[in-house]
């Protein structure tokens, strides 16, 4: 029809016409236009479309949150005057939920006035009351029937509902961990969270789907991860996915739970929502790179349509400081910390609290343990008196000095599960995890979660002055009486002045075989040997040491041997930059238990620095800087040896394979068919191999492995070989990633 009126009008068009003609052709065309309007709102109508005024998209339709009621949260549809959909509901006898589950509504609206009936199992909910003018709210009184047992029947009572508009926008907010298990504590540290929320249609039903995305900058245990969810009135349940598929969080918790976490309507003129999850139900990652513990949780806070509801009341800048490695004993290097009001109120914050720990998780050892001075030391202009409360106004800031003078390397005690915690086997830049630590923790009145305290992760790694170019020598087994080939390992002097290795001993101070034994600190040459290899529970006071000499009670011989007409180390004064090297070797003896698999130090003593030695030393004389490692008695055996370090690799480019080869040790009295059943392996890194599915007595094979640093840092793995019904042996990888 348009078409032709159109046609007629061009065709008239072409040929001249009075002013007068023209006008009634003008007024034709408004006449046209206007009936074709009415004609689409009439269809519109008809269809239940946006233009009748009385269709689904009425004030009723939507998500309510029920209260003074059974009826908890759920969605409504409108269809001019008639109302369907679903709620929640619960109902409890004697404190104990008897029968809760999805009630289904039907009902009426003329005007404001409103008048529902919900089937709750057993009972039936009559509802009447108004609507507000706005949509926003409604109140009325019910009736209800009775429960036959659960549930009592009421007339009268009142009841309120709240509109709570769609959960769905860009998200600006935070994850405010507990940090469970870091080697670098992540406790109190506040985290960006963005992201966006996607709320589903609504189809009458009790809940309405959830689906979004987070993503976490910064945040070492999570970067990006999915949300899948639902929502029903106020109450929303999050799972937070990570992106191997595994559900690794959960905001809010499920209608009617002892510990609900939900949407909360902001009714600032800003508007918007806010998602919390509290502890338990916020954050609960299954690992996090660098833990000895897996995981961590915290709370966390999404706002939507808000750019204030989740900001926290200080701000701390830089979230964390990094200090570069420098050698013990350098001149005192310093960073800063602004500490600002970011109230979003504009409140002033008052009783503000500083807490600066030089060593956190040291035990009795907040210093160091070599000379008794602290590796870090802070100052500020926030307090007039250390420890003292004070306040900043609005947007205030105060300054934080940090300043960070190394007076030991590695930890003194080593550490089997974190052999990777002493340099240099770390990038300058990556000290993580680092050698030394502190944390400065200001307590605020208040916050935007339940969490008072912020935290800044302080690290910092000192150079010793000698230092080892492995941190582990791994080693595959051997039968007793024989020996692995050696492996080498060099320290280097890495300071500006000459330092002393003291010299090897004729006798030990070791004691009987498994004797433990107490040392004092090498102060003078001749107390401990300069390499010396120990074992079992290793325990320090101040300036004594406690451990047990690698000494097997049989024999009288160590396990692991350092060769002596390959000792240069021992009684050396290293010049700056020279090196000396020492070969090892694995011997199993009879008297030593081979299961659990061997783990010992090598132990290196230098000649500590006192107020009258000055010369040809270091300040931390006594070090524990390679682990030796040997795997289970069994017929393979391993050349080189069980370990293999890429050393630094581009993140993720691939590095040149690195081989191993196995063979079956005929000489071995237990050797027999090997049969393979499979390698597990875990990390970064990649395996082929020509082993086939056994390996007789005298034969071998050979394993190829490459290396794809997928992050920054010290990165380990291993390969786990599975043969002869569950028997293992283990090849130790390690790398770094630039």
């Amino acid at each position: 029809m348009w078409n032709m009126i159109n046609k007629r009008q061009t065709d008239r068009a072409r040929k001249p016409r009075s002013s007068k003609f023209a006008t009634k052709l003008c007024r034709l065309r408004a006449v046209t236009n206007l009936l074709l309007l009415m004609t689409s709102s009439a269809l519109l109508s008809s269809c239940g479309g946006t233009g009748s005024s009385h269709n689904n998209n009425g004030p009723l339709t939507g998500n309510w949150q029920f209260d003074q009621l059974p009826l908890q949260g759920g969605f409504l549809v409108q269809n001019k005057g008639s109302v369907t959909g679903q709620l929640t509901y619960s109902v409890s006898a004697q404190g104990n939920v008897c029968n809760s589950g999805s009630a289904s509504v039907t009902g009426t609206v003329s005007g404001q006035t409103v008048s529902l009936q919900a089937v709750a199992g057993p009972q039936t909910v009559s509802l009447n009351g108004t609507i507000s003018g706005d949509g926003s709210t409604m109140s009325g009184t019910y009736n209800s029937t009775d429960g036959q047992g659960c549930g009592t029947a009421q007339s009268g009572s009142s009841w309120t509902a709240m509109s709570v508009p769609p959960l769905r926008g860009n998200i600006q907010g935070n994850l405010h961990s507990n940090g469970l298990g870091q080697v670098v504590s992540l406790a109190n540290q506040d985290f960006p969270v963005t992201g966006f929320l996607i709320q589903g249609p609504n189809i009458g039903a009790s809940s309405a789907n959830i689906t979004g995305s987070l993503n976490f900058p910064g945040y070492p245990c999570l970067a990006t991860a999915s949300v899948n969810g639902q929502i029903s009135g106020n109450v929303v349940i999050l799972q937070i996915i990570a992106a191997n598929g595994l559900t690794v969080g959960q905001i809010g918790a499920p209608a009617g739970s002892t510990n609900p976490s939900p949407v909360v309507f902001q009714s600032s003129a800003a508007g918007g929502y806010v998602v919390q999850g509290a502890s338990g139900y916020g954050l609960s990652t299954k690992s996090c790179k660098g833990g000895n513990i897996p995981g961590d949780v915290g709370n966390i806070c999404l706002a939507l349509g808000t750019t204030t509801a989740c900001t926290q009341p200080v701000a701390l800048s830089p979230a964390s400081l990094i200090f570069p490695p420098q050698l013990l004993g350098s001149p005192a290097t310093t960073q800063a910390i602004t500490l600002t009001n970011s109230d979003p109120s504009g409140a002033a914050l008052n009783n503000l609290q500083l807490l600066f720990q030089p060593q956190p998780g040291s035990g009795n050892f907040p210093i160091s343990d070599f000379d008794g001075l602290p590796n870090f030391t802070e100052q500020d202009n926030c307090t007039t008196s250390p420890g003292s409360s004070f306040s900043l106004a609005p947007q205030q800031s105060c300054t934080i000095t940090v300043s960070f003078s190394p007076q030991q390397s590695c930890p003194w005690l080593p550490s089997s599960a974190e052999p990777s915690q002493c340099p240099p086997f770390l990038p300058a830049t990556v000290p993580s995890p680092p050698a030394l630590s502190a944390v400065l923790t200001v307590t605020s009145p208040t916050s935007a979660d339940t969490d008072k305290s912020f935290a800044v992760p302080i690290s910092g790694v000192g150079l010793s002055s000698l230092e080892p170019s492995t941190p582990e020598l791994d080693f595959g087994s051997q039968a007793l009486g024989e020996s692995s080939p050696s492996q080498l390992v060099t320290f280097t002097n890495q300071n500006i002045s000459p330092v002393q290795i003291l010299p090897a001993l004729s006798t030990p101070p070791c004691g009987t075989p498994g004797q433990a034994v107490v040392l004092s600190r090498p102060l003078i040459s001749g107390s401990v040997p300069g390499l010396q290899v120990v074992t079992g529970s290793i325990n320090s006071d101040n300036s004594t040491i406690t451990y047990i000499c690698d000494l097997d009670p049989t024999s009288g011989q160590p396990n692991f041997q350092i060769r002596a007409n390959s000792d240069t180390c021992s009684g050396s004064v290293l010049a700056p930059q020279q090196s000396c090297s020492i070969e090892v070797s694995f011997a199993p003896q009879p008297g030593t238990p081979q299961s659990p698999a061997p783990d010992y130090f090598l132990e290196l003593n230098t000649l500590q620095c006192t107020t009258s030695t000055t010369t040809n030393c270091e300040i931390d004389a006594g070090r524990f800087p390679v682990e030796l490692k040997a795997n289970l008695p069994s017929p393979l055996r391993m050349s080189p040896g069980a370990g293999l370090d890429f050393g630094i690799q581009s993140r993720f480019q691939t590095s040149a394979p690195l081989t191993i080869t196995l063979f079956n040790d005929p000489n071995d009295p237990h050797s027999q068919t090997v049969n393979f059943t499979g390698n597990l392996v875990k990390g970064d890194y990649a395996e082929t191999d020509n082993c086939g599915s056994n390996l007789g007595p005298g034969s071998s094979c050979t394993m190829r492995i490459t290396f794809t640093p997928s992050a920054i840092g010290f990165d380990q793995g291993n390969i786990t070989i599975t043969y002869n019904a569950g028997q293992t042996q283990t090849v130790y990888l390690r790398g770094t990633g630039q």
